[in-house]
């Protein structure tokens, strides 16, 4: 057999076994390596944790975070870092996050080709348009250190009313009790006011934002992002806008 006909071979199977998976298959906490060659840093073989986890209001993607600066912004963690697969070209993509010169949230998107793949572990590669930045991760699902899992039912509701002044209400909503935290961010991700941080009861919890930050000072007029995060992720977030 040729060496041509063997790397055909080898194509063909990775391809059958990623015709078979679906999104749902990269949720957990995967570990492992990444390394980067690019024009301002390089490094090999450094240790990399990525959390993919069901969340967010964009159809098809799941919700991640990560230690790896390349792939997420962690100054904007209070926004969606949306994850993607796409089967039909065996690729996956992040949605990074970023501030745009506008002021606004912008995304780069970065597609990696996976190159292996197994039921617990997989190797994907991102190489940029310009051809000068590649980027490889090498990581294992670690069923070891996952966190409490997210409850089957979390529920964010719209603030009401919204615009708002002096106040707003929302509720939070859970199947189940679990740990969590309910945060004020402004639009460039500074904590403006930590709502709640402890254990939400189940069912309904009333959360009322008076317009205050953290030092009990008022805070000025905009938009505000709310974040909700469960047992450790980042599960709903929604825009309120206070008026001075």
């Amino acid at each position: 057999m040729g060496m041509k006909s063997f790397f055909l071979i080898i194509s063909l199977s990775l391809a059958s076994l990623l015709n078979g998976q679906v999104l749902d298959n990269f949720s957990g906490h995967w570990t492992g390596l990444e390394n980067l060659d690019s024009p301002s840093l390089s490094y090999d073989n450094r240790n990399i944790s990525i959390v993919i986890s069901e969340g967010g209001d964009r159809e098809d993607y799941f919700i991640y975070t990560s230690s790896c600066d390349f792939l997420y912004n962690e100054d904007l963690s209070w926004s969606y870092h949306y994850f993607g697969f796409n089967k039909d070209t065996g690729q996956i993509t992040f949605l990074r996050r970023f501030i745009t010169p506008l002021g606004v949230l912008g995304f780069e998107e970065l597609a990696y080709e996976i190159v292996d793949w197994a039921t617990d572990f997989f190797v994907a590669e991102y190489i940029a348009t310009d051809g000068i930045t590649f980027h490889q991760l090498r990581v294992s699902l670690n069923n070891l250190n996952i966190s409490e899992p997210i409850p089957a039912k979390v529920e964010l509701s719209k603030n009401f009313p919204n615009p708002f002044n002096p106040s707003t209400s929302l509720f939070v909503s859970m199947d189940h009790e679990s740990e969590g935290s309910l945060i004020i961010y402004d639009l460039v991700g500074n904590e403006v006011r930590r709502l709640f941080d402890g254990i939400f009861d189940r069912g309904n919890t009333k959360m009322v934002w008076n317009g205050l930050d953290n030092q009990g000072f008022r805070v000025g007029g905009g938009i505000y992002i709310c974040q909700l995060s469960v047992n450790g992720a980042h599960v709903k977030s929604q825009k309120m806008t206070f008026l001075k």
